[in-house]
This record gives structure tokens, sequence and C-alpha cells, in this order.
């Protein structure tokens, strides 16, 4: 029941959306292949397939949309009219006369301009089963990302304050852009703890937990756990700092 009343206007409006039809879907190309990677434990992120969208509304506005391979999708979408929540992660999937049946609706963005999703699936094998979410949020720049488990629902877990930092050339200056991170970070489990390693040079720390903000660290020096009895964790130079946990 919660799930149906969270964003509560868009599920209304999706039940009266239709499938697009069968055109091709647009892929969209990886950037990932421009920063070099190192080697760390764990696995990449699952590649579902990306395409524009599937579904159609006037008041619907879809920024992309995700094949979970099990004839479900999971849309990155808000209303066209502007709201306070602005956008969701929503999994849906078509009835039987293409009208859409919501599955899972995430918490809101709120302000930011993007919540595009990366996947880490608990097992590879069914890979829709169950999915460790790294949703990015951010504005032109990224914030870092909010992480999320999916199984039957979307459930905060908390956020990590990183972000790929990248120096480009604009208007003859050398500037430091912060990027989305999640698609250089590596997942493995060990026991009950899952750990996010990252698999670039170096990580933009919006705040280290310990009262250090904005610094650029080798990313050797960090990682991320998460249990379920301690929650969220940030690991820096072998020492624990335990993230806010959602309210």
């Amino acid at each position: 029941m919660k799930r149906r009343t969270f964003f509560f206007g868009l599920v209304v409006l999706l039940t009266g959306a239709t499938s697009c039809g069968p055109s091709a879907p647009v892929e969209h190309a990886s950037d990932t292949d421009t920063v070099e990677h190192r080697l760390v434990p764990g696995r990449a992120p699952f590649p579902f397939r990306q395409f524009d969208q599937n579904v159609t509304h006037d008041t619907l506005l879809v920024q992309t949309t995700f094949d979970l391979g099990d004839s479900s999708f999971i849309m990155v979408a808000s209303n066209v009219e502007e709201t306070f929540e602005g956008l969701r992660l929503l999994r849906y999937r078509f009835k039987p006369d293409s009208t859409v049946e919501m599955m899972a609706v995430s918490s809101p963005a709120y302000d930011s301009w993007t919540m595009l999703p990366t996947f880490f699936p608990l097992d590879t094998v069914h890979p829709d089963d169950a999915n460790w979410v790294l949703a990015n949020f951010g504005e032109k720049e990224s914030w870092g990302q909010k992480l999320m488990m999916l199984d039957w629902d979307f459930m905060d877990v908390g956020f990590m304050d990183v972000a790929l930092p990248e120096r480009v050339m604009e208007d003859d200056t050398l500037r430091l852009k912060r990027r989305n991170v999640a698609p250089y970070m590596r997942y493995e489990e060990k026991g009950d703890t899952a750990i996010f390693h990252f698999a670039c040079d170096s990580v933009y720390l919006y705040d280290d937990q310990a009262g250090k903000l904005d610094q650029v660290i080798a990313a050797e020096r960090l990682r991320f756990t998460f249990q379920v009895d301690e929650g969220l964790a940030l690991w820096m130079d072998g020492r624990k700092r335990l993230v806010k946990k959602p309210s």
C-alpha cells in the first residue's frame, strides 16, 4: 500500500499510459572509457539495456529507461509540470492490454536534476531479482550517490558523498568538475557485508564524516561498506566512519 500512495499523481498518470509500440529504442553510449581503471576486487555495474522510453503520456517526462530483462523496466521520470518532489525511479511492466502496472516507486530526488541509476545485482545469474542501486544526484555536476536496495520495493540505505574528479579546460582555464563516479565503482560481498570499491585513480570526497570537506584523495584510501545492524559506513585509511542513516 505504501508504494501505491508514493508519488500518487504520477502513479495515477501511468495508469492511463500505454506502450510506445515496437519502435527500436535509442541506445546511450557509455563514457566510462575515458578514465583509467584500477584493478580492485568486486564486480562492475551490470549493463542493463538503456534506452529513451517505451511509455508515452502528455504529462510524463522521462529522462531514460532501463530494461531489467524480466519484462519489467525502470524509468527515471517526473511530471512535466514541475513539482516539489521532482524525479523518481519507477519500476513497472505492461499488462496484456498494454497499460502500465506500477511495481515500485523510489523516494524523490527533490531539487536534483538527475537520478541516473547504476545497478549491482546480488546475483548475476538472476540480475533482476535484487539490486543495489546507486542513483547519481546533482545538477550540472554530481553531488554524490544515493544508495538503495531494490527488491520488492526501493529501500533507502544512505548517501555516499563522493564524485569523480575531472579537470577540464574552460575559457583557457583548467577547472575541476565533479562527475558521476558510480560507473567506476565495484561491488563484492564478504559474509554479511556489502563492500563498494573505487576502480578510478582518485575520488572527490565532499564529506569525510570527520569534519573535513571537499577534498580529492587517492581512490585506494576509500571504500564503503553496508551491514544491516550498523548501516552504511565510509572507510578511510582503514578507519570506519558511520554514515547518517536515512530518516
